[in-house]
C-alpha cells in the first residue's frame, strides 16, 4: 500500500483517537557512546484524561528511571510540552525539538536540542484484530536527526555535539507495552555518516513474518525496504550482535552488521504489563548484577556499533523476544 507522507500537523498531539488505551506519544533515544544511553518520552491519553512522561539513562553500571503523570482537564492544550520536571517541546515541526530535564528526583539532568537530519517517514498502520476486536492500530513516524547539548548523570557531565540519533512519534492503540510472550519484535535504527537505515518487523513464534517496514534515508532519498532477513545473536535472551540483509525498492542492497555496546531496559519507565510501573515513580538498578538484569529483561533498547560495507556508525536495535523457533526462550 502507499503510505501518506508526514506533514507538520503530525507533530501535534491531535490525531483522531478512540478506544481504551489510545495514546499520542513521542520517544527520543540518544546513544552517548559506549554503554551510556539516554531516553525520554511524553504521552497523552485522551480517554484517561492523563498526560505521562519519562526519562532514564544507563551508564552500563547503573540505570536510573523516572516516571511522571498528571491529570488533563477539559480544554487543556493537548500539546502542552511539560510534565513535572521534564519538557519535550516541538520548537519547529519536523525540524527541531527541545528536551530539558531539571531538578528531577533522580541524579539526571539534560538540556538537548534535536535537529532533523533527513526527512521523516511513516510506518504503515500496524493493525491487529483478535476475536473480532481491534487490539492494535498504531502508526509511527520515525526521523533521523542530531542531538546537541549536555547530559549530567551521577555528577558526570557529558557534552553532546552533533550526535546522530533518532526520534519516534506514534499514535493509536497498542496490544501491549512490553516484550511479546510469543514471537519477536525488532526495530533497528542505524545512523551512518551519509545515510540512515531503519527497519521494524514483527514475527510470530514460528518465525512467520507479519509486519515489515523499513527505509534507506539520505538527502532527498526515501528508499523503502522490500526484503529483510536477520541473523541475530542472543545470549541468555539478550541481544549481543548479528547482521541483517536488506533489499530496497531502488535495487540497492545493504548488509548491516551490529555489535551491542550498551543496553537500556524499558520496563522501569513503563513498557510492561506490571501495573506498579504504570504510575509515577523513581527506580535505580545495578545492571552489573545478573539477577537484576534477568528481572529487567523484556523490551530492550540495545545501543550498537554498526558496520555497513566500509561505513561505520552507531544507533540502536530494540528487541522484544518471546518464544521463537529460531532464537528460543521458553
Amino acid at each position: 500500500m502507499t503510505q501518506r507522507l508526514p506533514t507538520a500537523s503530525d507533530e501535534w498531539f491531535r490525531h483522531p483517537l478512540s478506544g481504551p488505551g489510545s495514546a499520542e506519544r513521542c520517544y527520543h533515544l540518544v546513544h552517548l557512546g559506549g554503554p551510556v544511553v539516554l531516553h525520554a518520552g511524553r504521552g497523552l491519553w485522551p480517554d484517561a484524561d492523563r498526560r505521562t512522561a519519562f526519562a532514564g539513562i544507563t551508564t552500563g553500571r547503573v540505570q536510573h528511571a523516572l516516571r511522571l503523570a498528571e491529570d488533563v482537564a477539559p480544554g487543556d492544550d493537548p500539546d502542552h510540552p511539560t510534565v513535572g520536571p521534564l519538557r519535550i517541546e516541538a520548537v519547529e515541526p519536523l525540524e527541531e525539538i527541545r528536551l530539558v530535564l531539571a531538578d528531577a528526583p533522580i541524579p539526571l539532568a539534560f538540556d538537548l536540542t534535536y535537529r532533523a537530519r533527513f526527512q521523516p517517514v511513516m510506518t504503515e498502520p500496524n493493525r491487529i484484530e483478535h476475536r473480532g476486536r481491534v487490539v492494535t492500530d498504531y502508526t509511527n513516524l520515525f526521523q533521523s536527526g542530531v542531538y546537541s547539548g549536555t547530559v549530567t548523570v551521577d555528577g558526570d557531565e557529558h557534552v553532546v555535539a552533533g550526535r546522530a540519533g533518532f526520534r519516534d512519534r506514534g499514535w493509536g492503540v497498542r496490544k501491549h507495552e512490553g516484550a511479546p510472550g510469543r514471537g519477536l519484535v525488532v526495530a533497528m535504527f542505524c545512523e551512518l555518516e551519509a545515510e540512515a537505515i531503519y527497519l521494524i518487523l514483527y514475527e510470530t513464534a514460528s518465525a512467520r513474518r507479519v509486519f515489515t517496514n523499513g527505509w534507506r534515508l539520505a538527502d532527498d532519498i526515501v528508499d523503502p525496504v522490500t526484503h529483510a532477513e536477520h541473523r541475530l545473536r542472543f545470549e541468555q535472551g539478550l541481544l549481543s550482535g548479528g547482521s541483517v540483509d536488506l533489499a530496497f525498492a531502488s535495487g540497492e542492497r545493504r548488509t548491516t552488521e551490529l555489535e551491542v555496546e550498551g543496553r537500556l531496559f524499558l520496563k522501569p519507565v513503563g513498557y510492561t504489563t506490571d501495573a506498579s510501573r504504570s504510575v509515577p515513580g523513581v527506580e535505580r538498578h545495578d545492571v552489573s548484577e545478573p539477577a537484576v538484569v534477568a528481572a529487567l529483561d523484556g523490551q530492550n533498547d540495545n545501543a550498537c556499533r554498526f558496520r555497513v560495507g566500509r561505513a561505520e556508525g552507531h544507533g540502536y536495535t530494540e528487541t522484544g523476544l518471546g518464544e521463537h523457533v529460531t532464537y528460543g526462550r521458553q
